[in-house]
């Protein structure tokens, strides 16, 4: 019978596996792109490539703007989407999906080869089949878990799965060339080794920036499992040189520019609506948060929109903060203690939270996502079917560990398929999170942006209604963010209905006082174009005090403050025909921003049509300077044959 259990894992349980996984996601593949999918993805002009030429592919994986190194692999992948279907979101979904499963096969072979060594290094003998059985159990479970489904149905998070797949791969080549040294296989041992921090690590850096945690989660598995040994000492001496250069060159790095880093750190939080100290104090409650979903996933409490996360700004008199911050220091205090007598246990802990380092501790992101579980659960999982299917007592047979074991797996199935069936559909997804999640002011906000688009199909009061019920919604729940404010006052207008002075002094209140969020240039761009194209009848003074606001907020980046000069200046120079103040703020924008081709390009048409020729010039020459890759030149060549008609025809 164990023989039969075996065999039939070997090859059927992989397959059943692969298979469900699919079944459960396919449903999720007839819904829409969501959230940030759009600013990452449909605007970017770059992905929509017509050709695989080396010039079309470089400039779309040079277009991310998510993170500082632009995420280029990740990039190529939609452009590559976008070649084979267009912006088809089922083809990206289905894209996902392939990759999650190839991630899959990088879990397995990860664990199996961990599995291997912590084996060997183990007093009693195993027998042959735990490893892969331990593997199995691992990927299955983390395949199909629920807290994983935003990183596949979420078109944007492939960049998170890619860089997993990425280090889940090099994870599994490290530990195998590891495995060789120990055996003697130096030559063979030390190429793997090469290739996992080499080219895997960097693939997986391209993909994410988290991807940069690959070497230090192999630093981990050496501490716990190898623990530096080797056959040779020239080895060891390798291993030794290697990791000392990993830990200390970053950190030389980071003193070096430890004021820059400061900055860079304190600079976010003036874009964000907590404080570090908030975001230290809550992000313990959110790993746990994690924990819970991880153990017992609540298709009710998850979602894509976590904004309504109640933040912490002490340990008291919360409870759950004071909780939480104990029980990630008592976690991390155990795992420590195991690591000679139970290091899987050490591993599973430390895991999950050195995968956690960087998107849950002091770097001014958004408080919670579920996507950033993708790397670090495998951890858990790992740790509790090792053990699972390490223990032997004779009242657990081996059908009864597997029964408990696809017991789990349907469970969790059943979670995600149910998951799945809500990202199925836009509208029931979005009133799928408004439920789960009321006081959510981007669930609120997604909910109305879809009843005013049902307005536009048919034009129904009762529609105008809803959409500015849920917008209400969403201006009424304590953020700072405007994009309600402004979608009410389109809607009215829209409607033709009356808009309410009070939204307008709101809107400003927000932009000159509250803690700036960047994406607020967003919604103002959004009503700039709406004023100045299409219905919206808001006053010159409204929309100009709307701007000037935001240039007000002392806190302000460069960059928003070139956004909003930008925007003035051509809302004075088209809308309100006065290029004389139109021109200052286009400059100003120029000064706080000046890599931005987009704006030398909109002072260049502004001293052209003052009949300034000679700066325009100088403006367009400024832009073509900026184009470092040529990717602009057709479009400044353009412009430059439009400028030199009117410099012949002056000197005419």
């Amino acid at each position: 019978m164990k023989l039969l259990l075996f065999s039939t894992s070997r090859w059927f349980l992989p397959l059943l596996i692969a298979l469900v996984t699919i079944l459960i996601y396919l449903p999720g593949l007839n819904g829409d792109f969501e959230f940030d999918d759009a600013a990452n993805i449909l605007d970017n002009t770059a992905l929509k490539i017509e050709t695989l030429s080396r010039e079309s592919l470089l400039k779309a994986a040079l277009s991310g703007k998510s993170g500082p190194l632009g995420r280029s692999i990740s990039m190529i992948s939609f452009a590559a989407n976008y070649y084979s279907t267009e912006f088809e979101p089922f083809f990206f979904k289905l894209t996902n999906v392939v990759i999650h499963l190839l991630a899959g096969v990088g879990v397995y072979a990860f664990v199996r080869q961990l599995t291997l060594a912590l084996d060997a290094r183990a007093e009693s003998l195993h027998r042959p089949s735990h490893a892969h059985i331990v593997a199995l159990t691992t990927v299955g479970i983390w395949l199909i878990h629920p807290l994983n489904l935003t990183s596949v149905l979420y078109v944007v998070q492939r960049m998170t799965s890619l860089a997993a797949l990425f280090t889940f791969f090099a994870l599994a080549l490290y530990v195998l060339g590891r495995r060789k040294t120990l055996e003697g296989n130096q030559a063979k041992g030390i190429l793997l080794i090469v290739i996992a921090l080499g080219p895997m690590t960097a693939l997986a850096v391209l993909s994410k920036e988290n991807g940069a945690l690959t070497p230090y989660l192999m630093l981990l598995v050496e501490l716990v499992v190898f623990r530096f040994a080797a056959a040779q000492s020239r080895t060891r001496n390798f291993i030794y040189i290697l990791f000392a250069t990993i830990v200390l060159v970053p950190a030389v790095l980071a003193s070096v520019n430890f004021e820059r880093l400061t900055s860079y750190v304190a600079n976010g939080y003036l874009q964000r609506e907590f404080s570090l100290l908030d975001r230290l104090l809550t992000q313990p409650r959110v790993l746990m948060f994690y924990l819970r979903l991880l153990l017992v996933p609540n298709a009710g409490v998850m979602g894509i929109y976590h904004d309504d996360f109640p933040i912490s700004s002490s340990l008291t008199p919360s409870f759950v903060t004071f909780f939480s911050v104990g029980a990630v220091i008592g976690l991390l205090a155990v795992a420590i203690f195991s690591i000679r007598k139970a290091p899987a246990l050490a591993i599973g802990v430390l895991w999950f939270f050195l995968g956690h380092s960087v998107e849950s501790t002091f770097l001014a992101l958004e408080m919670v996502h579920e996507h950033r579980n993708y790397l670090p659960i495998v951890g858990p999982i790992f740790a509790a079917a090792y053990y699972f299917w390490r223990w032997d007592f004779n009242a657990l047979a081996e059908r009864a560990k597997w029964s408990i074991v696809l017991v789990v797996l349907a469970v969790f199935s059943g979670v995600t398929l149910v998951r799945s069936e809500q990202w199925s559909n836009l509208v029931d997804h979005a009133a799928i999170e408004v439920y789960n999640h009321p006081k959510s002011d981007r669930a609120n906000y997604a909910m109305g942006r879809i009843y005013f688009l049902l307005y536009n199909n048919h034009t129904n009061l009762e529609t105008a209604r809803l959409a500015d019920q849920y917008f209400s919604r969403a201006a009424a729940s304590g953020s700072n963010s405007i994009f309600a404010l402004t979608a009410r006052m389109q809607m009215a207008y829209k409607a033709r209905l009356e808009s309410d002075p009070a939204w307008v002094k709101e809107a400003i209140r927000r932009l000159q006082y509250a803690r700036p969020w960047a994406p607020n240039m967003v919604a103002l761009n959004n009503i700039v174009n709406c004023q100045m194209t299409h219905y919206c009848k808001l006053a010159d003074n409204d929309m100009t005090a709307l701007l000037y606001a935001a240039l007000a907020n002392p806190d302000a980046s460069l960059a928003m403050k070139g956004t909003a000069h930008s925007l003035l200046g051509g809302y004075y120079a088209i809308k309100l025909q006065n290029l004389e103040v139109g021109i200052p703020h286009i400059k100003a924008a120029v000064e706080a921003d000046p890599t931005q081709i987009e704006y030398r390009l909109d002072l260049m048409r502004l001293h052209e049509a003052s009949n300034n020729l000679v700066a325009a010039s100088a403006d367009l020459a400024a832009a073509r300077k900026l184009d470092t890759w040529g990717f602009q030149k057709a479009r400044l060549d353009a412009e430059k044959a439009l400028l030199d008609s009117a410099l012949k025809a002056s000197t005419n």
